[in-house]
């Protein structure tokens, strides 16, 4: 009997779900923990994975349907086939397997003498030259498995973070599986492939236009996600008065720290060691210290809640959209774990893998555009939260230090925040906070 796929509970709140595409057409066959279909609900898109391995034999909610949590949506045959007809023909194909697999088995033996007997009247020359390094590569063309079960999350995440092109990788791993060790040794010998910066630029490329007036002009209808967005940042706009600050913070030290311990660190956790995790640790600090920067605004206006915790909404620019998934508890954490955290998050963002719990309950949200060679910025606060920061490019600058001049790491940090609550005496008193103990603090001990 088929294994039914229904739509599972993914958060507290979410009571019901869209079908955005499905990944998988009836007849194809489908692994364990494969993606099966991509849904959308009020506060993610995320992909469904398959809860058995088998053969998808019916779909029975089409694309843009929405349904209720708990409705099934397809069916899976867990034999493997296609459907019921290979039920019929396997009486046929039992009686033929006893008979032709004999025959079959010793002629493999008899010409693997065969082949043994080459190498021994040549037994120097075929070990030296040993051309079995490239049939190895012949699970390159597993590139195309590369994307479902090849890779572990952690290589996925080593591939993109180095732009490298996994099929040109040799595995080490058990039966020819690339490891963590693989990407790095393969990201220290060397730049890139072209192939590899093409795929990068393709993804970062729009999506095609359809025809719209005129030879120069095209149109796109938006994706659902994207219209979520649009309402949402529309809304934080209606909704709090905004205004701003920015304020000027020297990383000279956590800029040594990361030169002395970045290559250790990265060895280690198989990711580079930025600047966003000591900002988080330090920012969640400087929240427990001046609660208003970490607090929310009833709708009415009737009260404000101030947290005692720190839900660290980190904003991630994925192929789709901007989606800001939340750390959880951020204040307990040293520099190490936000930074494990973060690209945990952030990475399982970018391949939708996120649970909608996983997408709220934030009290306080940075956004991190410095990467991107932001100078300053005016980000549009989180609802509810009544502040966000903007963690902007680090450079080396001239400035006087002891009436001396010299060359520090020097950032900007900017905040949005909701005139509501806040007033700019408050949003400054956390920035100098921030801003003290990003200079001062002795982070060596957590990395």
């Amino acid at each position: 009997m088929p294994t039914k796929v229904d739509m599972p509970q993914m958060g507290e709140s979410v009571v019901e779900g869209t079908i955005l595409t499905w990944l998988k057409k009836e007849g194809d066959t489908v692994a364990v923990d494969e993606p099966l279909v991509e849904v959308s609900t009020d506060k993610v898109d995320t992909e469904i994975p398959s809860p058995v391995a088998g053969t998808l034999v019916k779909i029975l909610v089409p694309e843009g349907e929405t349904v209720e949590i708990g409705t099934s949506l397809a069916e899976i045959d867990e034999g493997g086939g296609s459907s019921s007809a290979p039920a019929a023909e396997a009486p046929a194909n039992e009686e033929k397997e006893p008979e032709a697999e004999p025959e079959p088995e010793p002629e493999p033996e008899a010409e693997e003498p065969v082949e043994a007997a080459k190498p021994e009247a040549k037994p120097e020359p075929k070990p030296e030259a040993k051309p079995e390094p490239e049939p190895k590569s012949e699970p390159a063309p597993a590139a195309a498995d590369v994307e479902s079960q090849v890779l572990s999350p952690l290589v996925r995440r080593l591939a993109r973070e180095h732009d490298i092109d996994v099929s040109q990788v040799r595995g080490t791993g058990s039966g020819g599986r690339v490891t963590r060790d693989d990407v790095l040794a393969y990201a220290d010998r060397g730049a890139p492939s072209e192939g590899k910066r093409q795929a990068t630029a393709e993804r970062a490329a729009p999506p095609p236009l359809r025809e719209g007036a005129g030879d120069r002009t095209g149109v796109q209808p938006l994706t659902h996600i994207r219209k979520r967005i649009a309402e949402h940042m529309r809304a934080s706009l209606d909704t709090s008065a905004r205004a701003w600050n920015v304020i000027e913070v020297d990383l000279e030290e956590i800029a040594k720290l990361r030169a002395a311990k970045g290559e250790e660190f990265r060895r280690r956790e198989g990711f580079s060691l930025t600047y966003l995790p000591f900002i988080s640790r330090a920012a969640c600090d400087a929240l427990l210290a001046f609660p208003v920067a970490n607090a929310s605004i009833a709708a009415d206006l009737s009260e404000a809640t101030y947290h005692n915790y720190v839900n660290l909404g980190i904003a991630v620019a994925t192929d789709y959209g901007l989606i800001v998934p939340v750390v959880k508890g951020a204040e307990a954490m040293n520099v190490v774990g936000l930074a494990r955290a973060i690209r945990d998050l952030g990475e399982r963002a970018r391949d939708k893998k996120l649970s909608p719990d996983e997408v709220g309950g934030s009290t306080f949200s940075i956004t991190n555009p410095g990467p991107f060679g932001s100078y300053v910025s005016l980000p549009v606060i989180n609802q509810p939260n009544v502040a966000i920061l903007s963690t902007e490019l680090v450079e080396k600058r001239v400035v006087v230090v002891d009436d001396m001049i010299g060359i520090r790491h020097r950032t900007f940090l900017s905040m949005s925040w909701d005139h509501r609550l806040l007033d700019g005496a408050d949003a400054m008193r956390f920035l100098q906070r921030l801003k003290e103990n990003l200079e001062t603090w002795d982070f060596s001990h957590e990395v």
